[in-house]
């Protein structure tokens, strides 16, 4: 998710503690006007991708099948409703997808306290009747990565960095509350975002924690209540110095085995090979721009092996945010 717009300047260097794999092919597919910084993707099954931006209040489609694509704005949740940007997105049954919309705090990427909302788009309706309100969540002012329950299909988590806990909303009363929390969940003095990146698959939660520098793993009960120890699968720091995890793709078999991809700042994509906890390392500081999130393609072959990859951008000496969009990875 979604680390703080400031740090998107610093571009260290350092060396790697692992040897990167061959560089697969990186295409552009869509490269935003200046100032929209993009946080999160999702894919329907039609292949189009769903972008989501922190910094305007629109949901994005774009078709990476054809060339020069245009970013179609699905709906925009301006006012009446306070909003000036969406952080997570996932989807919640067939062409069915929950999204956080908020007065967003960009530089202390926290919510104005009140504003935070869940809605679902629903593409199997009329565009008329698509967008539907879920709940205000008055007592939080961030809600990350975001997934639909493994099992329970009534329940939305969420990643709550601030308070370092995992939120469970049922997506039909609209109730809502923390499911569980851990130290091993929230930021630390020095690094505002903890839990951030979320998928589920199995009975467990996937997770990284941008401050504390790993991706985790927890087993969850029917009621989004945890029901084993975190795991921590990787490090951070064994990627690499200066390598910031942020949101998470998941490609495992039914037993946990296969991979993890993870965006990364600055300009890194992240496979971890489970359960071995490998890592290998796609570096390319020209298209990976502040990568934020990831998501695998849907349709055919070719597009079940392309992770698609949004970039957050970067800052000129004006602080003018430039190159924010989503590139593609040939795995």
């Amino acid at each position: 998710m979604k680390l703080l717009l400031a740090t998107l300047a610093l571009w260290a260097s350092s060396a790697l503690t692992q040897t990167p794999p061959p560089n697969p092919p990186i295409r552009n597919i869509y490269t935003f006007p200046p100032n929209h910084f993009i946080e999160n993707i999702a894919v329907r099954s039609n292949s189009r991708l769903l972008l989501t931006s922190m910094s305007v209040p629109h949901l994005y489609s774009i078709n990476p099948l054809i060339p020069n694509p245009a970013a179609d704005i699905i709906h925009s949740f301006a006012n009446p409703n306070n909003a000036t940007g969406i952080s997570g997105i996932a989807e919640i049954a067939p062409d069915v997808f929950a999204i956080i919309v908020a007065d967003w705090d960009l530089f202390a990427t926290r919510a104005i306290p009140g504003t935070l909302a869940v809605w679902t788009v629903n593409f199997n309706k009329a565009p008329s009747q698509r967008v539907k309100f879920i709940t205000q969540v008055a007592n939080t002012t961030i809600f990350n990565g975001i997934a639909r329950h493994p099992t329970n299909p009534t329940l939305l988590l969420a990643a709550d960095s601030a308070l370092g806990a995992v939120w469970k909303v049922n997506l039909l009363t609209g109730a809502h509350s923390v499911a569980f929390s851990s130290p091993l969940l929230t930021p630390t003095a020095t690094a505002h975002l903890g839990i951030n990146g979320l998928k589920a698959q199995g009975q467990y939660l996937y997770f990284t924690n941008s401050a504390q520098g790993y991706l985790g793993r927890v087993k969850i009960g029917w009621n989004g209540e945890q029901v084993g120890a975190i795991e921590v699968l990787s490090s951070a720091s064994d990627a690499g110095a200066d390598v910031v995890y942020d949101d998470i793709a998941l490609d495992l078999g039914h037993g946990g085995s296969g991979k993890v991809w993870i965006a990364s700042h600055p300009d890194y994509a992240v496979g971890v090979t489970l359960p071995e906890g490998s890592q290998g390392v796609v570096k390319n500081a020209t298209k990976l721009l502040n990568p934020t999130a990831c998501a695998f393609g849907r349709g055919s072959a070719k597009e079940r092996t392309t992770l698609y990859v949004t970039n957050g951008g970067e800052f000129l000496p004006d602080f003018t945010l430039v190159n924010e969009g989503v590139v593609a990875l040939d795995l």
